[in-house]
């Protein structure tokens, strides 16, 4: 523990001064290898003969392993080695030269890269917003600050949602101040290392001012729907309770008058406007 705390300080003493003194094209690798009890292997590159590669987790800073490239250091000659090491982490690798006060030094953030997914927005009354989306290779303490913006263009953060961990997640976020019809929303996400990227900007096109009226409710067969205008021309779309679609028609009046003839129970009126806003409604037929 001793050694590797010197080796430690000793790295930071001279990160910046020597890491000039690395040869042209050593490298590290990390990708995924299921051979490897801890998930990840890291293939080492191209490094001096005789160095002793030590690997370092960048957050928190500590020792994770080290590695002794094959051969006699002083020669001209390079090799590689392999080792098993934590997926989604952020590393440093470091070098020292045998019987040496300098060395050579590699900085790098080696992470799995973060992919989010189905990130889908659902109005689910006149004021909230519900969000979803899925994760993908996550990195540990990794987080998702929610995003929200009137014009597309100047974004407030309104949460911040700490992260699961896990190689696959699904999350969910309910936004209970929308300020207006149309918003905008995207997630930051904050990886440990501190590298940053976001997802794509989704719109939410709130059911605000799509009022619509289904009267009477309960109706005993026929019933009527009142759209506006500005939504016309309307797709009307029935449901059963168990979903399944028993009636559509399209419309271009703000009033339509639906004459079929329905069994008793509860059914899902959605009314899909010329924008591709929606509303459903239930409607009761007794």
């Amino acid at each position: 523990m001793k050694k590797h705390f010197l080796i430690v300080l000793a790295i930071i003493g001279f990160l910046q001064s020597v890491k000039s003194q690395c040869p042209s094209g050593t490298l590290a690798f990390l990708n995924a290898d299921p051979t490897c009890s801890k998930g990840c292997g890291v293939l080492l590159y191209n490094w001096p003969e005789g160095v002793t590669v030590y690997i370092f987790r960048a957050h928190p800073f500590k020792i994770v392993d080290s590695a002794i490239i094959p051969g006699t250091y002083g020669g001209s000659g390079t090799g590689s080695s392999y080792l098993c090491v934590s997926c989604n982490i952020s590393l440093i690798f470091a070098s020292t030269v045998p019987n040496a006060t300098n060395g050579c030094v590699i900085i790098s953030g080696f992470t799995t890269p973060i992919k989010l997914t189905d990130f889908a927005l659902f109005a689910s009354n006149s004021a909230s917003c519900l969000m979803k989306w899925t994760t993908y290779s996550e990195n540990p303490s990794t987080t998702f600050t929610i995003q929200r913006s009137n014009n597309s263009i100047d974004f407030i953060d309104i949460a911040t949602i700490n992260g699961y961990g896990k190689a696959s997640n699904n999350y969910s976020y309910t936004d209970n101040s929308i300020e207006n019809q149309r918003q905008y929303y995207k997630i930051k996400i904050t990886e440990i290392s501190g590298k940053i990227t976001y997802s794509e900007i989704t719109l939410l096109k709130s059911q605000l001012n799509l009022k619509v009226s289904i009267y009477p409710n309960p109706a005993t067969d026929n019933f009527k729907i009142s759209i506006p205008n500005r939504y016309l021309p309307a797709i009307v779309t029935l449901y059963n309770a168990e979903g399944k679609v028993i009636h559509s028609l399209s419309t271009l009046q703000s009033t339509t008058a639906v004459t079929n003839r329905f069994s008793k129970g509860v059914y899902a009126v959605r009314i899909t406007g010329n924008n591709n806003t929606t509303v459903t409604q239930k409607l009761l037929i007794k």
